[in-house]
């Protein structure tokens, strides 16, 4: 078997597996932007009053949340997610006022 052609072969492959490395570990150093940890600071709005336990129904990146709030919310009204009850498949929102409305 000629060596270079293998040696070629090889160094192909480490590069290639260094390249995905690096893709990879690039990908874990950054922010989550989906689930409950993607939605910290994301507004949405209010769709159905207090249901079960308490849990509001909002919408946020067209997509259907349970939300709970400390204060009154009705639907309608905007809101800015705060965190997520880990406890709880629910996101902690509070009201939301856009500058200049």
């Amino acid at each position: 078997m000629n060596y270079t052609s293998l040696v070629l072969t090889v160094a192909t492959f480490l590069v290639i597996l260094v390249f995905l490395a690096i893709v990879g570990l690039s990908a874990q150093k950054r922010p989550r932007l989906t689930g409950y940890e993607g939605m910290a600071g994301e507004t949405g709005v209010v769709r159905r009053h207090a249901g079960f336990r308490g849990r509001h129904v909002m919408e946020i990146r067209g997509e259907l949340w349970w939300c709970r709030s400390e204060t009154q919310l009705s639907p309608g009204q905007e809101v800015r997610v705060v965190s997520h009850d880990p406890d709880d498949p629910v996101l902690v929102v509070e009201h939301f006022n856009r500058k200049g409305s």
